[in-house]
């Protein structure tokens, strides 16, 4: 018998909205971002949910305890949640919610154009050491 989870997902928009419960199996390998995969091609077709949520643009709950600053759901896999409560995602509350766990991220692309790119001093030999690229890749992990 294949392992399951409930996901309860945020669904609405800006102006009002509820969490809604989905039974998913659990499969091997399988992240957060699949499961909501899982219920947007299984179960709700209607649920906006961006294939790329490598930037935590969903936070994830679970009981009383957010887990927004520790995971990514591209990145945190569904068997090292514990299975016994639901597992709340939320639209993080950073930007506005456009529907479902879509957010309006426009923001950050505005700032970004006014950050001024990087440009090393001519004749400097820079290094970058394993260690530093090691840790910039790092998977998150969920204690």
């Amino acid at each position: 018998m294949m392992a399951e989870a409930i996901l309860e997902v945020f669904r609405g928009d800006q102006e009002s909205g509820s969490t809604k419960q989905y039974k998913i199996p659990i499969s091997p390998g399988m992240v957060v971002l699949d499961a909501l995969h899982y219920i947007q091609g299984h179960l709700e077709p209607d649920l906006a949910v961006r294939w790329k949520l490598q930037s935590r643009q969903v936070r994830l709950v679970l009981g009383r305890r957010s887990m927004a600053d520790r995971v990514s759901p591209a990145r945190t896999r569904m068997d090292s949640l514990p299975t016994d409560k639901p597992i709340t995602v939320f639209p993080m509350k950073s930007f506005p919610v456009i529907k479902d766990l879509v957010t309006d991220v426009s923001w950050n692309y505005r700032v970004n154009k006014k950050i001024t790119p990087f440009t090393p001093r001519p004749n400097v030999k820079w290094k970058m050491y394993q260690e530093d690229v090691d840790r910039v890749q790092e998977v998150p992990q969920v204690h």
